[in-house]
């Protein structure tokens, strides 16, 4: 009994929680530096780091790295695309970032040591860095709105068009953009709990059941649904940012002018068979 547990038997044993953020490891006045901060720059190093292995020399039949990041970028290119249509191609940088950086950040919190020593601990389980990400990609796709579609773009929030209609349907149309725009702010708060609970509920799992299992290799299953879970909630970061990308670009007056368009062509008018008035006369 004393060879299994050198330090006494006790059921159930002390469990080590992962803190809910990062812990400060240099301070500047009322800032400070956390060790998911350098967790997140050794993410940054790693990944840029392949891309320069693998593009340093380019060639026409790629092999070993070139070939495998290749391949990555070509299936993240076709889901973009597959996703938000060809002109979706120009958001591939975003989306590609945005899911490896995050991939390889839920991945860590399965790697030994990380979360367990000051140093380290996993980026996306720090709400900080999530919330950052999702008001980057909030500013980013607002961005493009107001670039692709001018100031009309704000008609989705403000729009005072119905009031031509009666003061009731103004009203209504007014209290719909205050529920749009309040949507859409909500969604940084939804972006950054649902990647940030995911990734700490994760860990804590993973903690939790290898305590409880006696022999910490047991919970080896544990950590394959950890790394799917990692990859699915990175896919859906990624995926919704580029889905904010594709709906800020589009109008209702597009819609409708497609939809007056779909209409005349499906009821022929006089003027297009004057044949069949003269039938009729």
């Amino acid at each position: 009994m004393d060879v299994l547990f050198p330090y006494g038997f006790r059921y159930p044993p002390e469990f080590h929680i992962p803190t809910l953020t990062g812990e400060p490891i240099l301070r500047a006045g009322p800032f400070s530096y956390t060790n998911a901060h350098f967790t997140m720059l050794l993410v940054m190093v790693l990944l840029v780091g392949l891309a320069f292995l693998a593009t340093r020399n380019m060639r026409e039949q790629p092999r070993g790295l070139q070939n495998v990041v290749e391949l990555l970028v070509q299936g993240l290119q076709d889901f973009v695309v597959s996703i938000g249509g060809p002109n979706a191609r120009k958001y591939l940088p975003l989306f590609g970032t945005l899911f490896l950086f995050i991939v390889v950040s839920n991945w860590l919190s399965v790697v030994p040591l990380v979360g367990q020593v000051e140093l380290l601990h996993s980026p996306t389980a720090d709400y900080h860095i999530n919330f950052a990400m999702a008001v980057l990609a909030f500013v980013a796709y607002q961005t493009e709105g107001f670039r692709t579609l001018g100031l009309p773009y704000a008609k989705r929030w403000f729009n005072v068009s119905g009031f031509k209609d009666g003061p009731f349907i103004g009203a209504i149309v007014i209290l719909v953009g205050l529920i749009e725009l309040f949507s859409e702010l909500f969604r940084m708060v939804t972006l950054t709990l649902r990647l940030w609970g995911n990734v700490l509920g994760g860990e804590i799992m993973l903690v939790v059941m290898a305590g409880l299992l006696f022999v910490p290799g047991l919970a080896l299953p544990f950590v394959g649904l950890e790394v799917f879970i990692g990859l699915v909630q990175g896919l859906v970061f990624a995926l919704l940012v580029l889905m904010y990308f594709v709906l800020a670009i589009e109008t209702h007056e597009h819609e409708d002018e497609h939809a007056e368009k779909l209409e005349g062509d499906r009821v022929p008018s006089l003027q297009q068979h004057p044949d069949v008035h003269h039938r009729a006369a």
